[in-house]
């Protein structure tokens, strides 16, 4: 352990991912000479010719299909705002010819990967947007992913190979990342693998603490963006989930995901903690100042926040999810988690899974929701 010391907690477990990786490959590598060999070296007992490589696989994605990708992927359309992040994360960036223009206009990206200036955006418009199908084609993709299933059928009745790597929970999250490691093949395993760890570990961390817990829950209010104070999160959405292995409560009884709801029926909820997603200060400032609002007691007693908001939102599809839940929990409960330093576990996360250095000013306009100065 002493060779580890200095070393910060995600540091400590990357090192031991990677080490045993590499020992796993040097055992692959190994000979071994007990074998005995015929009159001209080769191992006796292997007269058979190898097995040609497969040039293809098939890969379940998130909605059950099978599909046929290439065992060597080279060229990706990613047709969802949120998996452009999965990709760039784990390391196959440069394989993206096609992105959606709300993925390459986002702030952050265009810091920490510039490259994505080059990619063409062949999707316009939030949601599933307005896909240029032709365009898309043109660019001869090896593989296409996307989360809406009519672009999915469009795209394969288009002759392409598209996977529905859709999702709403944190299995569906894990599902999502293991799906496209086993597209890409090579060092993105590794890379989901050391995420997938990291996932784990902090909602290990989380959960175990919590259990400890005698406080009352904190009744939160998580609003989708700032563009509609009225489009919140219910119960039975990865919002939801979050909020409860943080040790919160969803203020609302609808259930959801990015559900609109009356204001009287938010008012109703009475939260005493407002997040509100994809949302600068100024924003917060903004519900704060708004007429409509002032009888929430989160409003009344000055408890409304900006969601972390990085190269992709914090608050949902994004594998910075493994940072989310961590913050929500040391968020609600600062004196549960006093020894938990966002900032440093954000940077070692854009260094590990980026190969990015945030200053400090860049780290706290991140977990503020701040735009780069």
């Amino acid at each position: 352990m002493a060779e580890y010391e200095g070393l910060t907690r995600r540091q400590f477990m990357y090192v031991g991912s990677v080490s045993a990786a590499t020992l796993a490959l040097g055992l692959a590598g190994c000979s071994f000479p007990n074998k005995p060999a015929d009159d001209n070296g080769t191992p006796a007992g292997n007269d058979t010719a190898p097995e040609p490589e497969a040039t293809e696989q098939t890969v379940v994605d998130l909605q059950g299909d099978s599909v046929v990708v290439p065992t060597k992927v080279t060229k990706v359309a990613d047709l969802w705002h949120a998996h452009n992040q999965v990709m760039i994360m784990l390391g196959a960036g440069g394989t993206l010819v096609g992105t959606t223009d709300v993925f390459k206009k986002r702030a952050w990206v265009n810091v920490v990967y510039p490259r994505i200036s080059e990619v063409e955006a062949l999707v316009i418009g939030s949601g599933a947007g307005e896909v240029n199908y032709e365009e898309c084609m043109a660019l001869e993709p090896d593989v296409v992913f996307g989360s809406d299933k009519e672009v999915i059928a469009t795209a394969r009745s288009k002759g392409l190979a598209a996977l529905n790597v859709g999702f709403q929970d944190y299995d569906g999250l894990r599902k999502d990342v293991q799906v496209t490691a086993q597209v890409l093949g090579g060092e993105a395993l590794e890379r989901a693998k050391t995420w997938e760890e990291m996932l784990d570990a902090n909602i290990a961390l989380v959960q175990e603490r919590m259990a400890k817990s005698t406080k009352p829950k904190t009744r939160v209010l998580h609003i989708c963006n700032a563009n509609d104070f009225n489009m919140v999160d219910g119960p039975n959405t990865i919002v939801d989930e979050w909020i409860k292995l943080a040790g919160g409560e969803n203020a609302l009884t609808q259930e959801g995901n990015r559900i609109t709801l009356t204001t009287e029926e938010i008012l109703a909820s009475n939260p005493e903690v407002v997040i509100i997603g994809s949302a600068t200060p100024e924003d917060v400032e903004r519900f704060k100042a708004d007429p409509n609002w002032q009888g929430v007691t989160a409003v009344k007693n000055g408890a409304v926040y900006a969601n972390p908001d990085g190269m992709f939102p914090w608050d949902r599809y994004s594998g910075e999810e493994a940072l989310q839940v961590l913050w929500a929990a040391k968020f609600f409960n600062p004196e549960l988690f006093a020894d938990i330093d966002m900032e440093q576990e954000t940077k070692d996360f854009y260094e590990l899974f980026y190969g990015y250095k945030l200053t400090d000013d860049q780290v706290k306009r991140i977990l503020s929701g701040a735009k780069p100065a």
